[in-house]
């Protein structure tokens, strides 16, 4: 019995890395195309952490994209509810550069205090689809990149 192997995606076109080629020259040389994720996206984050900062209710957590591939576009969305669950306020942050694979973000959402605020939700989004967002516990410190030259003797 023999079993198919997955040889994975499918090398680009000569006609795409025509394009890409074309792009990179008008964009500059510190221009760096990369492949982001089409469709279904996997993130994780955690527990977000609520403070009260004057009149704002500040919110922070940390992201990891855990896809194979950069996610463009990446965007939060807080929503802030009241009792009988009608919207009161609430916040989006987009990134405008992708977020690479294993990179870790911060996130931090800022929305006027209302006395009426009960309870929030959270939405994750991206420019080519839909997010899978499972909650961890805990998203270690993104490492410090080393700094270029240091360490040549």
């Amino acid at each position: 019995m023999e079993m198919e192997v997955d040889a994975g995606p499918a090398p680009p076109s000569a006609a795409a890395v025509a394009a890409a080629n074309r792009l990179s020259s008008q964009l500059g040389d510190d221009i760096r195309l990369v492949p982001t994720v089409r469709g279904l996206a996997e993130i994780g984050y955690e527990q977000p952490t609520a403070r009260r900062d004057g009149n704002f209710i500040v919110t922070r957590f940390r992201i990891v994209n855990l896809a194979e591939n950069a996610i463009a576009g990446l965007q939060v969305d807080e929503f802030w509810f009241d009792s009988d669950g009608n919207t009161v306020t609430g916040d989006s942050v987009r990134f405008r550069e992708p977020v690479m694979s294993g990179d870790v973000v911060d996130i931090e959402l800022r929305v006027p205090r209302d006395p009426a605020m009960d309870r929030s939700n959270y939405e994750f989004s991206h420019q080519n689809g839909d997010i899978k967002a499972t909650l961890f516990d805990e998203i270690e410190d993104p490492e410090e990149e080393e700094e270029a030259g240091e360490g040549n003797s």
